[in-house]
């Protein structure tokens, strides 16, 4: 994987510098919001390899990339100037929906704290291997050395919590770390821990409560100060708000966070710690089986980074998390199960590949590669993992699994589930669980018949495998030229993009009529905003892009005038647009427009006609078999 040619394909596709308004990854997926989605042609970036799907999602749209996305971020960045001018949206909004709105920014606060809490998460577990097996004493200056490595990021979550809300919030960071400071000062901890009740500022009472290890309360206080900080910022004079503007969001917002909004999140991490224990004492064996069967949708939908805080308070809380890291693990492992399946029914020696690597992944605690690239796009195998996952999740409650540190839900943090007291009871748990949903889920997967892997169909017949290839037929295609004028090669066009055919193969005309005409019967698919370029489809599917001269987006629109509305039907022949010629000449622009197939790779090839001669609209430019 070549991660810089990725990351410029992917920025190209979904539309530049210009509309991208924010882009960040998490542990699989680079997530954009974007100026105007409706820009982006879906599959075409779906088509670009070493991507494994898409979505768009509570106004984000996602691009699955797997274990390398971190790569492929980094050159991402280095091609994103957040500075750039940004396109005039004209796609409507997603209306907003409250509950996507508050997951989404749940989501965005804890991806880039991630590796932290996982790596002290890790810690604790080598702690708790190092301890067990005596190479190292709980008395010992080493032990205590590395409990503070393991526990640190937990005990200041907040401060952690406070620069990735002030980053979603858009709020000065430094301020955003000394309301986590005031939560974390050492009045409010030692007056937690004498039993103090409360501490009097002017006639309001603030209770002694201690924060750390807590989500919810600095994430209240941040989403506070965004309000305050930006109201302040807008309206105090240039010349006072370097002074005045910090000090008077933390007189604010402090005494506001401190006597209503602190302890609401705390209590409110409480009363969930309490309402969980209730669940899975009255409807534990159905609570486990929905948490560990449907996991998998809520990693495809990214919501699974959402449960994380409750799993990070409810271990903060009550020592233990049963609620959701031991269900991600099951039905991790679930997936997994399916997926080596998928590896022993296939001949394909590509799917064997795929499906052998994205399995050893899955174990290791990423699912998405293998879930997008084999178990969900075979469908079938999909369902038996979260079956098995579901019937592993049942087993897990009736044994009592329980985690007791934060960390990566994969097969190399069982020492976690050991209890401090060295109780192996939820070890145990965790192991039969984890066996049965792996054990189960080959075993449906492997009685099933369903597609295989590129495009063979594999089924299972008296333990004897069968493969039959899947032929897929494309019609001819006689492209006519859409303009009238001169035909010449491609390689003229003063643009690399084009001239080296990097967004399709064809040619290039250069016009005496300012007319588009259709180059086939099929459909106006796309106009560019700006209406310097087209898309056509044919009836057959042949993807046809025309661009009218080089750089004339910068026109903005003058002097273009679209005939056909985009979507409509057009027959061979039909006016669809006409140009000003000589506006576009005047201008300093180069007439010279590309007519390229973009789908070119699903085709043999790309007979290329008429090269330096004068064409109409009635000239083959192009055949395409």
């Amino acid at each position: 994987m070549d991660f810089k040619i990725l990351a410029e394909t992917i920025l190209k596709e979904v539309g530049g510098n210009e509309n991208i308004n924010e882009v960040w990854n998490c542990t699989t997926r680079l997530r954009f919001n974007l100026v105007d989605q409706s820009i982006v042609d879906d599959k075409k970036v779906q088509a670009i390899p070493d991507v494994l799907g898409t979505q768009y999602k509570n106004n984000q749209y996602q691009i699955i990339i797997g274990n390398d996305v971190a790569e492929v971020y980094k050159e991402i960045e280095k091609l994103v100037d957040p500075s750039a001018p940004k396109m005039e949206g004209t796609a409507k909004k997603e209306k907003s929906n409250p509950i996507g709105v508050m997951l989404e920014v749940i989501s965005g606060i804890f991806t880039p704290i991630l590796p932290a809490i996982i790596g002290a998460g890790m810690m604790k577990c080598l702690l708790t291997i190092f301890s067990m097996t005596g190479l190292v004493s709980e008395t010992s200056g080493t032990y205590s050395v590395l409990y503070m490595i393991s526990d640190a990021a937990f005990y200041f979550l907040p401060f952690l919590i406070a620069v990735s809300a002030s980053r979603k919030f858009k709020v000065n960071e430094f301020i955003g770390l000394s309301s986590a400071g005031i939560l974390l000062y050492p009045t409010l901890i030692n007056g937690a821990a004498e039993g103090l009740e409360t501490l009097k500022f002017l006639n309001f009472d603030v209770p002694y409560l201690a924060y750390s290890y807590s989500v919810v309360p600095i994430i209240l206080t941040i989403w506070l100060m965004s309000y305050v900080y930006k109201f302040l910022d807008k309206y105090i004079p240039n010349v006072l708000r370097f002074i005045l503007t910090p000090v008077l969001t933390l007189l604010i917002v402090t005494p506001i966070s401190l006597v209503i909004l602190s302890p609401l999140g705390n209590y409110i991490g409480n009363y969930l710690a309490v309402f969980l224990d209730w669940l899975f004492a009255t409807a534990g064996p159905v609570a486990g089986f929905l948490l560990a069967g449907l996991n998998p949708l809520l990693v495809m939908t990214g919501m699974h980074f959402t449960i994380m805080p409750i799993a990070i308070q409810n271990l903060a809380l009550t020592g233990y998390d049963n609620f959701w890291l031991p269900f991600c693990l099951i039905s991790n492992v679930a997936q997994a199960g399916a997926i080596f399946a998928v590896m022993f029914k296939t001949k394909n020696k590509e799917g064997k590949s795929v499906a052998a690597s994205t399995g050893v992944s899955a174990l290791l605690g990423v699912t998405e590669p293998g879930m997008f690239g084999v178990t969900f796009k075979l469908k079938k195998p999909f369902y038996a993992a979260m079956l098995a996952g579901g019937i592993g999740g049942v087993i897990g409650v009736l044994l009592g699994v329980k985690t007791y540190s934060f960390s990566a839900p994969n097969i190399l943090i069982l020492p976690t589930y050991i209890s401090p007291d060295g109780s192996m009871k939820s070890l145990i748990a965790i192991v039969v669980a984890i066996l049965v949903s792996f054990i189960l889920s080959f075993v449906f997967t492997m009685g099933l018949k369903f597609e295989g892997l590129n495009d063979e169909i594999v089924e299972t017949e008296d333990t004897l495998y069968q493969e039959e290839s899947k032929e897929v037929v494309f019609d001819d295609e006689v492209i006519y030229s859409p303009l009238i004028g001169q035909a010449v090669s491609i390689t003229e066009v003063p643009d690399k993009t084009f001239s080296d055919e990097i967004i399709g193969k064809g040619v290039a005309v250069k016009p005496t009529i300012g007319k588009i005409y259709a180059p086939f019967d099929g459909e106006l698919g796309m106009v560019f905003r700006t209406k310097h370029a087209l898309a056509f489809k044919s009836t057959k599917g042949v993807e046809l892009l025309v661009h009218i001269g080089i750089d004339t987006v910068e026109l903005d629109g003058k002097g273009f005038n679209l005939i056909k509305e985009v979507g409509s039907h057009v027959k061979k022949g039909d006016v669809v647009m006409e140009f000003d010629i000589a506006l576009i000449k005047d201008s300093g622009y180069s007439l010279l427009t590309p007519v390229v197939v973009t789908n070119y790779n699903e085709y043999a090839e790309i007979d290329k006609k008429s090269l330096d001669k004068e064409v109409t609209n009635d000239a083959i430019l192009m055949e395409v078999r």
